[in-house]
C-alpha cells in the first residue's frame, strides 16, 4: 500500500505541476473536474440529508468560473451564486420539515470544495510570482501529507485523535509540520522574492493548515460512517482523502501571503 501510494503521489504530482504551470483553461477544466468528483463524494456520504446535486454542482462551477475570471472578488458572487441556487432548486421541491437541513448540507458541501479548490487559482494569480507560488504551496502540502504518513506508518505511536483518526499519529504529525517548514525554506532560497523570516512563517502556516485539513475532511468521515470518501486514487482514496490538506493549506497560504506582501 505503501508503495502504491508514492507512485501514485508521485505520478499525481507531476501532473499537478504540469497543469498549474500551463495555467488557464486548462487549470480551470482540472478544478472543476476534482471539484465535481469531491463533491460528489461529500453528497454520497451525506445523502440522509437529501442534498440537491443540481444545485451544488452548478454553484461550485460559478464559484471556480467567478474566481478564474475575477479572483479573488469573483469568487463572492461565485457563493452568492450558489446561496441562491441551494434556496430556489430546494423551494421548487416544496416545503417539509427537513429542509433547512437539506439545504445546509447542499452549501456547506459545494462551499468546503468549492472554495477550497479556487485558492488554487488565487494562488497562480497572484502578480509575477503565481506559478512559482501555486506550485511551492503545492509541493509543501504533499511534504505534509507524504512525511506525516511515512513517519507515522513506520514509527507512529501515539495517536493524535483516536476518535476522529486513530491512525494518524503525534511523531507522524510532527515530522509532517518540521518536513514542511524545511522544504518552503530550502524553495524559498532559490524563489527569494521575500526574506527568509517571511517564508518561514508561510511554512509555519501550511505546517498547520495542513494536518487540520486533513483532521477536518477525517471528522466528515467518521460523522458519516466511512473509512474513505472514494475510491478512486489507488493508494489514497477518493478526491477528498487525497486533496483535503490542499483545501485548508491553499487557503491560508493565500490569506498569508497577502498579508505579508501587501496586496
Amino acid at each position: 500500500m505503501l508503495i502504491t501510494r508514492a507512485l501514485v503521489g508521485i505520478i499525481g504530482a507531476v501532473l499537478a505541476i504540469i497543469v498549474v504551470y500551463t495555467g488557464g483553461m486548462p487549470l480551470l477544466v482540472a478544478l472543476i473536474l476534482l471539484s465535481i468528483l469531491g463533491l460528489h463524494e461529500f453528497y454520497r456520504m451525506s445523502r440522509a440529508f437529501k442534498p440537491h446535486l443540481l444545485a451544488g454542482y452548478l454553484g461550485t462551477i460559478l464559484i471556480l468560473l467567478g474566481t478564474y475570471y475575477d479572483p479573488p472578488g469573483g469568487t463572492l458572487w461565485g457563493v452568492l451564486g450558489l446561496f441562491l441556487l441551494t434556496f430556489v432548486l430546494h423551494a421548487v421541491r416544496g416545503l417539509n420539515s427537513e429542509m433547512v437541513a437539506q439545504m445546509s448540507v447542499t452549501f456547506f458541501g459545494s462551499f468546503y470544495v468549492g472554495v477550497g479548490f479556487a485558492h488554487v487559482i488565487m494562488l497562480q494569480a497572484f502578480p509575477s510570482i503565481g506559478v512559482s507560488l501555486a506550485i511551492l504551496v503545492l509541493l509543501a502540502t504533499w511534504t505534509s501529507d507524504t512525511v506525516a504518513y511515512a513517519v507515522g506508518h513506520y514509527l507512529g505511536h501515539r495517536p493524535i485523535s483516536p476518535v476522529i483518526s486513530p491512525k494518524k499519529t503525534l511523531e507522524g504529525t510532527v515530522a509532517g509540520f518540521i518536513g514542511t517548514i524545511i522544504i518552503v525554506l530550502i524553495a524559498g532560497k532559490s524563489l527569494g522574492w521575500m526574506s527568509s523570516g517571511k517564508f518561514f512563517i508561510l511554512g509555519l502556516v501550511i505546517a498547520v493548515a495542513a494536518p487540520v485539513g486533513d483532521l477536518f475532511e477525517s471528522y466528515i468521515k467518521r460523522a458519516f460512517h466511512v473509512k474513505d470518501a472514494g475510491t478512486i486514487i489507488p493508494g489514497h482514496g477518493g478526491v477528498l482523502d487525497r486533496f483535503d490538506s490542499l483545501l485548508f493549506a491553499g487557503a491560508a497560504a493565500y490569506y498569508a501571503l497577502f498579508v505579508m506582501l501587501g496586496n
